[in-house]
């Protein structure tokens, strides 16, 4: 049995909505209990590899990134939500052409 390490969807997919709602995106997500960091990740800006002990979910609310997980290629952008399986080994790097990349960062 081959291990998923992430789970790859979109903001209409998860949330039902479709543009920039970023803040009943963060409402529905905070009355879930989340806690949410606002992240601007800038354009060839590496973070290096590294694993968490729990789950990373990023919404891509402007921009595009790409993450390598477990050797594995994901793109992401606008609208594109990624779910980090706990002790998965991933890096990301910010690949926007306007500078920067605005993310949603929460750890379930």
């Amino acid at each position: 049995m081959i291990k998923q390490y992430y789970y790859k969807s979109t903001v209409k997919d998860e949330f039902n909505c479709v543009g920039n709602e970023t803040e009943s995106i963060v409402s529905a997500l905070k009355d879930e209990g989340y806690s949410i960091y606002s992240v601007t990740q800038k354009t060839n800006q590496l973070v290096p590899y590294h694993e968490h002990p729990s789950e990373e979910v990023v919404i891509v609310v402007e921009g595009h990134i790409r993450y390598v997980i477990e050797e594995e290629i994901v793109d992401l952008k606008k609208g594109d939500i990624i779910r980090v399986a706990a002790h998965s080994v991933h890096s990301m790097i910010g690949l926007d052409v306007s500078g920067q990349s605005s993310l949603l960062l929460m750890f379930v």
